[in-house]
């Protein structure tokens, strides 16, 4: 008998969940047996690299709602899914004001080419997979990120110096995003198709900015310093947020809504730090400081209540297995 094999099959499989393993492990451990034939524990033997990387693969769909996850694994799959929806909601909106920008650049101003790139691909992204074509949105969504982080990379290259809170946030925005859209939207999950309204509602959005906010606040951005770190993309995206979780915890919503919020949450606020350094202080007065801490404060303080409502509201990790 294959003792030590079978015993090193037993370790791989730790990588599913417990509640996962109670059910499935003797089973899969007798198909790994049979699998691998009659090999002496002299000789010593492994488990391929490609049934490790299979056991981690399933280890991950589990853990975001595949079948035979318990409710807690699937609320944690919808919080996943929700988060990459919504990062694609925001980089749709802001590749439709990077695109509607164009129309207004003066001859000889320079452009990022890459950063257009992105623009005009995130948008396709985010509307196929609202139309629920999922496997189409994927490579589209993944381009498009591969066209951002290039044009970061092409941008952090000009520079001397390497400034992290410059750097990863927006790097961040992109990864974080893209590994739930892969992780979360697995084979388990049915694809949804959602109405146009909620579909163009982004792009929408990044023209309205484009077209009306910023030509409204144009005239006052100069003379009210405090409404700069408010009118960009990310700031309205931090008001959106704040709205949104006060809206949420109101409502009383699933716990995966709380969740995502908080992730997403988190992920707003380095970007967020980084606008208290010297260098975006320089360029105003340090009245600055007054929205940009608010900013921080507002974001720290729902990201806190958004987090411990999503955990309270999960379900009981005794609960059983559920149906996919």
């Amino acid at each position: 008998m294959n003792e030590l094999l079978e015993q090193r099959y037993r370790t791989v499989l730790r990588l599913l969940p417990r509640s996962y393993r109670a059910e499935r492990e003797e089973e899969m451990v007798a198909a790994f047996m049979e699998f691998s034939g009659d090999v002496p524990d002299e000789e010593n033997p492994r488990p391929r690299w490609d049934e490790i990387a299979s056991v981690l693969a399933l280890s991950m769909r589990v853990r975001v709602g595949a079948a035979g996850a318990t409710p807690r694994f699937v609320a944690w799959g919808a919080a996943v899914r929700l988060v990459a929806t919504l990062g694609l909601a925001f980089h749709a909106a802001a590749g439709t004001f990077t695109l509607a920008s164009l129309a207004f650049m003066t001859p000889g101003s320079m452009t990022r080419p890459l950063g257009v790139l992105a623009a005009a691909l995130w948008m396709p992204a985010f509307v196929l997979l609202m139309r629920g074509h999922v496997r189409t949105a994927k490579p589209v969504a993944l381009a498009a990120g591969a066209a951002a982080l290039a044009e970061l990379a092409a941008w952090q290259s000009l520079t001397s110096l390497f400034v992290p809170l410059d750097v990863v946030p927006p790097a961040l925005d992109v990864v974080v995003p893209l590994a739930a859209l892969l992780v979360g939207f697995h084979d388990d999950v049915p694809p949804v198709r959602r109405a146009w309204r909620p579909t163009v509602l982004p792009l929408a959005a990044g023209l309205l900015l484009r077209a009306v906010v910023l030509a409204l606040l144009a005239p006052a951005l100069g003379k009210v310093p405090l409404l700069w770190p408010w009118v960009d993309l990310m700031g309205l995206a931090t008001v959106v947020l704040v709205v949104a979780g006060i809206v949420c915890l109101a409502r009383d919503l699933p716990a995966y809504v709380p969740l995502a919020l908080a992730i997403l949450g988190t992920l707003m606020l380095p970007s967020r730090l980084s606008l208290m350094d010297n260098s975006y202080l320089s360029l105003g007065p340090s009245a600055l400081w007054v929205s940009s801490v608010s900013q921080c404060v507002a974001l720290v303080v729902m990201v806190t209540v958004l987090a411990v409502a999503g955990f309270r509201g999960l379900p009981s990790v005794r609960q059983g297995r559920a149906v996919v």
